[in-house]
């Protein structure tokens, strides 16, 4: 029968709770995490977090314990059970400190059922009686009920627990002793344990030393003092832990003393517009340079709102760790030391003084850090060398919105912005580091091309090359699995082989006698080794696709170390396309060639990125003919333009945006040369920098990989008998670069 205008409703089932929890909250720590920060909200200055054994899975319970300002039976039955509940955005300040709240979903709090199948919740308010609830999570997951039609048993009873002599004064007795905080003269008369019993997982030390790491980020460190930020409320974690191998882990949770004693820093703030006031130090208590500059370079994304910036940076050979190894960190070692910097590594976003998971986490890499370093290891930092502190607010940068599992934030223009006016930020500081690190006699020579310098630790592309993760995830798996564990270790020797090779290749580099001759070997024999690395990714995508049907963690650790893999292997077809211009096997016979003719072939190839920006390009002076690979020219062209359109972007778009081309014919003596000047109305070369900006590797640009002038130098130098420098003044009020051809220029 037909009908019209008819109304039905979404009913969920039960097992939505399961996609909320255990699905939904990535890992334990972070599932711990969140349990953390409702007790932050609810204005606790203290949590214990208490490990009850056996911690095994299926046994054993884990206690939060919080002494914060508890929950009324109205308030469990109005707003805790209410899922994605608006009360936090209706609230956006907690209810007596002031403090700007964490949770604003309403979701936060089902994370128990992603670290225990039973979750039993102790609450109470001031001057109300006590209430407890019980879950057995494992209800919403039987059957095909609704979400309405699981129970939830809850009852209440006069205060026990958080009253005179109860559980909860003893706990916080035991912990309090010797530090002192609000909760030390606190009333007991309120507060809120969660018991989470029947545990998901073992809880071994590693696992507790990761938990407390991450825990030890939740509140930045100290800042400087030059940065203002707001004083954060006093809020303490306390972990406890059972005799045995995990009780020199219990302690109070607490940043790294390794974080005091930076060999870089670079601290400073950015405004809502990218007006920056940046410090950059090495060493020392006064900056080597201090930065006033706009950094969101006239772009065209809004706004990503105000920041605070604390970036500190290591070095991670010997020479630069031994004053740290002198320092009270804790470490026996120089190993310990770098175990130390790598694991408080990572860059941490801090919105109203309180972490935004999972950023800050060692292995999170959201500014590609290590991608950068794999393009230019000479210059960029690593992630693992680098433990940076961002501060926002959620009043001031409203762009910046969480993801709906409650990790990381939404890819919006903002969040891009953000990124972009970090790394614009950071690359002051590597700016600086090159400089500090470069020998005074420093050679530019092509042997530096793709190797990373000596002191740097064997970081780079190659380290990513690595399947010690899978082959522990599979041999824990599936440790009888011998078809598994033959097709891993095949995959690793044929991996390993192929890396191996392309190392030869590199470390021929300095042996070879010129750059044609260089550039032909790395493009053959590297070429084939990356051939056999992409052979090799394809059967691990064929394994992942084998192994999904039986074990999704397992599917999703090897599709994460495909995906890393591929990108190293695409990182370094993208150097050898770079270079391949160079090679002297595709040369071909110089021939008669007119200048104008061939500068203007070079530049339509940047023709959509020069109407991008406005670009206007002009080719003028004397059309000289010249007897020339047209290859080269090209070379020579494509990278002066390209950096010269670069630099002009970041200028206001309400600026005239010039290009001059000029070429003629001049005497040098008494020989005819030609010169090949390239002009910009742009910025121009900072004085600081116009020593380096030749250097392989070097570059003024926040993810520059710093071969185009070099590239570019090699090509006028080893074909032409030629130089290529920095013209100052120049035709236009920009950067002047001018190429002189000595040979074939009749």
């Amino acid at each position: 029968m037909d009908s019209e205008g008819t109304e039905a409703y979404l009913r969920p089932r039960a097992r939505l709770m399961s996609t909320l929890g255990e699905e939904l909250i990535s890992n334990e720590r972070v599932a711990l995490t969140e349990l953390v920060k409702n007790s932050y909200d609810a204005d606790a200055s203290l949590v214990l977090i208490r490990f009850n054994p056996p911690l095994e899975e299926g046994q054993g319970s884990i206690e939060v314990w919080d002494d914060g300002h508890g929950m009324s039976p109205d308030t469990v039955r109005g707003t805790w059970m209410e899922i994605a509940t608006p009360h936090r955005h209706r609230n956006h300040r907690s209810e007596s400190g002031g403090r700007r709240v964490l949770g604003a979903k309403g979701i936060g709090r089902f994370a128990a059922a992603r670290l225990a199948h039973v979750t039993t919740i102790t609450t109470r308010r001031v001057n109300e009686p006590e209430v407890t609830l019980r879950i057995n999570w494992g209800n919403f997951t039987q059957g095909d009920a609704y979400l309405d039609e699981v129970p939830v048993t809850w009852s209440t009873a006069s205060p026990s627990v958080f009253a005179v002599g109860g559980e909860a004064e003893r706990n916080f007795a035991e912990v309090v002793r010797g530090f002192q905080t609000a909760s030390a003269g606190a009333s007991v008369g309120h507060g809120t344990v969660a018991r989470l019993e029947k545990l998901r997982m073992p809880w071994g030390p590693d696992a507790v030393e990761a938990l407390k790491r991450s825990l030890s980020r939740l509140l930045p460190p100290p800042p400087p003092a030059e940065l203002s930020v707001p004083d954060q409320p006093e809020f303490a974690i306390y972990v406890d832990t059972p005799d045995g191998p995990l009780r020199h882990h219990a302690g109070f949770v607490a940043a790294s003393e390794t974080l005091a004693h930076p060999l870089y820093r670079l601290v400073g703030t950015v405004d809502a517009v990218g007006n920056a006031h940046l410090a950059v130090y090495a060493s020392g208590d006064e900056p080597v340079e201090v930065v006033e500059e706009n950094l969101r370079k006239d772009s065209d994304r809004p706004s990503c709102g105000p920041l605070k910036l604390d970036f500190r940076v290591w070095d991670l050979e010997k020479s630069a760790l031994e004053p740290l190894f002198h320092i009270d960190t804790g470490s026996k070692n120089l190993t310990e030391v770098r175990k130390l910097i790598r694991d408080n590594s990572g860059v941490a976003l801090y919105r109203d003084g309180f972490r935004v998971q999972p950023f800050g986490e060692p292995g999170y890499d959201w500014l590609g850090f290590d991608q950068r370093r794999v393009n230019n290891p000479t210059m960029r930092l690593s992630n693992n060398q680098v433990a940076g502190f961002v501060y926002i607010s959620a009043d001031e940068n409203p762009g910046l919105q969480d993801r709906s599992h409650r990790e990381g934030l939404i890819d919006s223009p903002e969040y891009e912005e953000l990124k972009t006016v970090i790394l614009q930020a950071i690359s002051k500081l590597e700016i600086q580091r090159y400089k500090l690190r470069r020998p005074e006699s420093a050679v530019k020579t092509t042997s530096q091309l793709l190797v990373s310098p000596p002191q740097a630790g064997g970081h780079g592309v190659f380290q990513s090359f690595n399947l010690d993760p899978l082959r522990q995830v599979a041999t824990e798996r599936y440790p009888n699995d011998v078809v598994l564990g033959r097709a891993i270790e095949e995959a690793t020797a044929t991996i390993n082989e192929g890396v191996r090779k392309v190392q030869e290749i590199i470390s021929q580099f300095s042996r070879l006698a010129t750059l044609g001759t260089l550039v032909d070997v790395v493009l053959h024999d590297g070429r084939t080794a990356l051939a056999r690395i992409a052979f090799d990714l394809r059967r691990l995508r064929k394994i992942t696709g084998k192994v999904e049907v039986h074990d999704t963690d397992l599917s999703g650790a090897l599709g994460e170390l495909h995906t890393d893999f591929t990108a190293q292997e695409r990182a370094l077809d993208r150097l050898f396309t770079r270079i391949e211009p160079l090679s002297g096997r595709q040369r071909g016979r110089p021939r008669e060639l007119s200048l104008h003719q061939s500068i203007s072939e070079a530049v339509s190839v940047l023709e959509s990125e020069i109407a991008k920006h406005g670009v206007i390009v002009t080719i003028g002076g004397e059309d000289v003919t010249v007897t020339a690979e047209p290859g080269d020219i090209r070379t020579l062209v494509l990278n002066l333009v390209n950096n010269a359109v670069y630099w002009l972007s970041t200028t206001p778009s309400e600026t005239e945006r010039e290009i001059l081309i000029e070429t003629e014919r001049a005497q040098e003596g008494e020989a005819d040369v030609v010169d090949i000047t390239v002009s910009d109305s742009g910025p121009g070369v900072r004085e600081e920098i116009k020593d380096l900006i030749f250097d392989t590797y070097f570059s003024d640009k926040p993810d520059g990989i710093g071969l185009g002038l070099s590239i570019a130098g090699s090509v006028v130098k080893d074909f032409y008998d030629g130089d290529l420098w920095l013209v100052s003044p120049g035709a236009l009020s920009g950067a002047s670069f001018r190429a002189r051809l000595r040979r074939r220029v009749g």
